[in-house]
């Protein structure tokens, strides 16, 4: 399955127009994680520039698989809430 990666914010988004071949979900979140991890550790996504960034997984059709936060690296990706066109975030309204 083809997996597309976009940067998201409140105000901007980056989209992944290329995206990724992906075996599964699964696979398509350890590549997240991981990306997410190194662009921390690389000092790439600096928090105070990336707070309340997210990198989203969609497949295909558009539909969001997952998040992952920029502020939260190593914690658990979020599955998608019900299918909205809009997803607010608690982070989001602290910022």
């Amino acid at each position: 399955m083809r997996c597309y990666f976009n940067l998201v914010s409140s105000h901007h988004t980056i989209t992944d127009d290329e995206g990724l071949e992906v075996t599964d979900v699964e696979e398509a979140r350890t590549f997240a994680c991981a990306a997410v991890a190194e662009m921390a550790q690389d000092g790439i996504a600096d928090i105070a520039h990336w707070r309340g960034w997210e990198m989203e997984a969609r497949d295909a059709s558009g539909a969001v698989l997952f998040t992952v936060g920029f502020d939260a690296p190593l914690t658990e990706p979020r599955a998608p809430t019900e299918a909205s066109s809009t997803e607010t975030y608690a982070y989001d309204k602290a910022a």
